[in-house]
């Protein structure tokens, strides 16, 4: 949006002309409070967008959390099964013997 009067009021000349006009100065009011409207909409889509990426890394954090517990139990429960199978072992082979 451009202003109505496109003429530089530091130019010398008819002095109608060089002085802003009401109408001017109206619309450059309207242009500053829109551009104030847009910087705060601005301000708290960043707001929202950091409390989202916060969200997103507590999850993952959480995730890794849980997946390490689970390969932990996994290992554990491998190295129960893998002793159960050498006492099993080890009691056939007293058992023949």
């Amino acid at each position: 949006m451009s202003p109505k009067n496109n003429q530089d009021p530091t130019s010398t000349g008819d002095s109608g002309n060089t002085n802003v006009q009401e109408s001017d100065l109206q619309e450059m009011e309207a242009v500053n409070q829109s551009l104030d409207e847009l910087s705060c909409a601005l301000d708290a889509v960043e707001q929202r967008t950091d409390d989202i990426m916060s969200q997103l890394r507590e999850l993952l954090d959480s995730n890794r959390e849980i997946r390490r517990l689970l390969a932990e139990e996994k290992d554990q429960d491998q190295e129960q099964e893998q002793a159960q199978a050498d006492d099993n072992m080890e009691g056939t082979d007293n058992a023949s013997k």
